[in-house]
């Protein structure tokens, strides 16, 4: 074993194999399969932290866990286990869980704990399981019921498998019970599930007709074969109410024209999505042709991240740019309706305000709108000819591999990013001396068709005494476009996923508070008379308008800073151009 005084990180799980039969034998252990979130909880000092299976911070989604685990009798420790809500019944309930996440605080979540891979600095990783669950048992024997020590059994089996199908458990994992603990997928955990159940991507969905509000009625998923997605049936049952209104703005924003898939299939009722979100599925067996049979939905798996399947070869040349030269690998999105200035309009421009904006733009990791060869979009992958004036910033994507993002701290790297044809600027909410970590929250006040700006008004100033009364003081940006932007900066800086979930807790008051004039779902068709509280503009890497900033619209407005004084006093969207920078211009409503 070895002992260490760095900072304890991640560990990738060991996870058992899946097998139809249960094994017996003295050299085995068993253990109920607990149907919840795997989570990782890292102790040090009187700190903890608590990680999903892909490594992501959870620790804002189970703070009564996180506390109890800060208070065990410990130096530091690495715990494996899973978090859980136990239903009415007293067995793990998977859908409860889900609804017991938005309340983090919730005496109904339960860690139980079945593994020890970090002790008072030392590694127990390679001393034999039952040593480990030993020594893990001892050091929960007070923190019950919230960190519950997963017991064993070391009996058959067979019959440890009977039994738990018998109380209606998932199934049970099977562990030799003198191996070490090894990342990844082992032979030496095996599990056995009464019930099938896996995680699929969600390719579309049917609506539920007449419904009001929106809900689903059922899903279609997806699975994965090599690089392909290949449809996998459909899951019509397992919805209660507010499940099914929950999924469809969960999906609102990933709707798409055309199906993911990689092999076409009709589906005229179908509602197609991005196939970035994930569902855990019960199902009975599988055809030959790769379908479901008796799929039952279970719940959104939030705490996994998909990756993108690659869009079939034909997808790929019905969506290809018509016209331009830009590569399509470079197009995030399009702008068809945009309108650019000259780069000569840009020098002079931000010559101008180039100490003000420095303030906003600065030090800031840097989303671009470029217009190039006639074709104005928001730029993704690789940045050619980047000027010495542009800093250049390595980072690790989320979905994997490396990624460079630019920033400037002077008017030549703003001249320099208009020598790479940028017009809009949209920053991080970090800084690069810490680009992991959130300095502020963005609210944007998206006005629907139909919403008059005294509304818009009326939302902003109630949202700013919404986050008063949370400690923050805010201070309004106008976009240039349509809304207003409240800009909260943190005293204490969180993860970008941390702040994600605080923006839209802060958004979801004012929304729960007059649901018919306000909204946390970006589908437009739901948006007719209502104002978009868009908290998704926090997240590492998503980003709002730049204070400063040009858009690319007729007359070429500016985000500006702008007084509460201002705002009282109904200042336009686009009261402030690249013409009159300084000096807001009075518009009479359109």
């Amino acid at each position: 074993m070895s002992k260490t005084e760095d900072r304890l990180s991640f560990i990738e799980f060991q996870s058992p194999m899946l097998i139809e039969k249960a094994p017996d034998g003295g050299s085995w252990l068993h253990e109920i399969k607990y149907d919840g979130y795997r989570t990782q909880l890292i102790v040090e000092g009187a700190t903890a932290r608590a990680f999903t299976r892909r490594g992501h911070d959870w620790s804002h989604r189970y703070k009564r866990i996180v506390k109890t685990a800060a208070s065990l009798p410990a130096k530091s420790a690495i715990i494996d286990g899973e978090a859980v809500v136990l239903g009415e019944t007293g067995l793990p309930d998977y859908q409860a869980l889900e609804r017991e996440l938005g309340n983090p605080g919730s005496p109904r979540l339960i860690f139980y704990a079945f593994d020890l891979l970090h002790l008072n600095g030392s590694d127990l990783r390679q001393r034999p399981l039952l040593q480990r669950k030993a020594a893990l048992e001892k050091l929960l024997k007070d923190s019950a019921p919230t960190l519950t020590y997963a017991e064993h059994l070391e009996v058959s089996g067979t019959d440890m498998f009977a039994h738990a199908c018998r109380m209606g458990l998932e199934g049970i994992v099977s562990k030799l019970a003198d191996s070490p603990y090894r990342s990844g997928v082992q032979t030496s955990w095996v599990k056995i599930k009464c019930i099938k159940s896996d995680t699929f991507p969600i390719v579309a969905f049917v609506e539920k007709l007449g419904a009001q509000p929106r809900r689903i009625a059922s899903l279609y998923i997806g699975r994965r074969e090599d690089d392909r997605l290949l449809y996998a049936g459909k899951a019509q049952s397992g919805y209660s109410l507010s499940i099914a209104r929950q999924v469809r703005e969960r999906l609102d924003p990933l709707i798409i024209d055309k199906a993911p898939l990689s092999e076409p299939i009709d589906k005229p009722k179908a509602t197609w999505v991005r196939p970035d979100v994930l569902a855990e599925v019960q199902f009975s067996g599988v055809t030959d042709r790769g379908i479901l049979r008796e799929a039952v939905f279970k719940g959104l798996r939030e705490d996994l991240i998909t990756i993108p399947a690659k869009p079939p070869a034909s997808s790929k040349r019905r969506n290809r740019p018509e016209g331009h030269a830009v590569p399509r690998e470079n197009v995030l999105q399009l702008l068809p309706d945009a309108v650019s200035p000259s780069k000569e309009a840009l020098v002079c421009y931000w010559e101008q305000v180039a100490e003000q904006a420095l303030v906003h733009l600065g030090h800031r990791p840097l989303k671009l709108v470029r217009h190039a060869s006639g074709t104005t979009f928001y730029h993704k992958g690789f940045l050619p000819n980047i000027p010495g004036a542009v800093h250049q910033l390595r980072i690790q994507k989320r979905e994997g591999g490396q990624g460079v993002r630019v920033w400037v701290d002077d008017l030549a790297g703003l001249l320099g990013l208009v020598e790479m044809d940028a017009v809009e600027l949209h920053p991080w909410n970090a800084t690069m001396d810490d680009i992991e970590r959130a300095d502020r929250v963005v609210l944007d006040l998206d006005p629907g068709e139909g919403v008059e700006w005294e509304q818009v008004i009326e939302a902003a100033l109630a949202l700013r005494d919404i986050l008063e009364a949370s400690g923050l003081k805010s201070w309004p940006k106008v976009t240039g476009g349509k809304g207003i932007h409240l800009m909260a900066p943190l005293e204490t800086r969180m993860t970008h996923d941390n702040a994600r979930q605080f923006g839209k807790s802060l958004a979801r008051r004012l929304a729960d508070a007059h649901p018919d004039r306000y909204l946390l779902s970006a589908a437009p068709a739901a948006r007719t008379g209502r104002i978009f509280i868009d908290y998704l503009r926090n997240g590492r890497g998503n980003t709002a308008v730049g204070a400063f900033s040009p858009r690319a619209r007729p007359g070429f407005p500016i985000a500006h800073p702008v007084t509460w004084g201002q705002v009282e006093r109904a200042v336009r969207p686009d009261a402030f151009t690249m013409d009159q920078p300084f000096k807001a211009v009075i518009r009479k409503a359109a």
